[in-house]
């Protein structure tokens, strides 16, 4: 398959926050045995949007202290990105803003951003509302979603509705077109699920 647009795209947070179980769960529908990324792993995916094949290369970032650099280094020329925190931990929410900052600082244009909040199959060990999480997306100025990687609420959503945000800012600059249509055949539908996966307060 020839691509005609190669778009990258990051998964961030703190440590423990669930950015590995996302990536098995998104590429394997599996959550088990997962050890801590130690640097940088990453999977490639493949989209189409209007009439161009696209290759989405999703890449799963270490959350630890020594790992910061590493992280940071990869960010340069990212086309997308997913923070990620964790519902039941409010010391990796407060570190969202960390790694937000650490994007602007390495790409200049505007890229495709969302905000998820991870592990809410944990309802009753819930540190961050669902009003917090919207609040703070609001003013970094991206959509908020909770799901589960555990569970597999909102991932297959989440990740395909950052390929579809990556694209349109790409399009911005790389092709002028306003609409966007996905193709069902051989591809992934992402525009059809939209609206069932939308979180709502609890």
């Amino acid at each position: 398959m020839i691509e005609d647009v190669s778009l990258k795209i990051i998964i961030l947070g703190a440590s423990t926050v669930g950015k590995t179980t996302i990536f098995l769960r998104y590429f394997h529908q599996d959550h088990t045995q997962v050890l801590s990324t130690m640097g940088i792993d990453f999977k490639t995916k493949f989209f189409k949007f209007d009439d161009k094949k696209m290759k989405i290369n999703y890449i799963d970032t270490a959350g630890q202290e020594k790992f910061k650099s590493i992280s940071e280094n990869y960010l340069k020329g990212t086309d997308g990105v997913i923070l990620v925190f964790d519902l039941t931990n409010k010391e990796t929410f407060d570190l969202v803003t960390y790694w937000h900052e650490c994007m602007k600082k390495n790409n200049k244009s505007n890229i495709g951003k969302i905000l998820f909040g991870n592990k809410n199959d944990l309802e009753d060990k819930r540190e961050v509302t669902y009003e917090e999480g919207k609040e703070l997306a609001n003013s970094i100025g991206c959509d908020y979603y909770e799901g589960s990687a555990m569970s597999g609420e909102n991932i297959d959503f989440v990740m395909n509705e950052i390929a579809k945000l990556s694209y349109n800012e790409w399009k911005k600059t790389g092709d002028n077109r306003n609409s966007i249509r996905l193709s069902s055949v051989g591809y992934i539908d992402i525009e059809s699920t939209k609206k069932r996966h939308c979180c709502k307060s609890k």
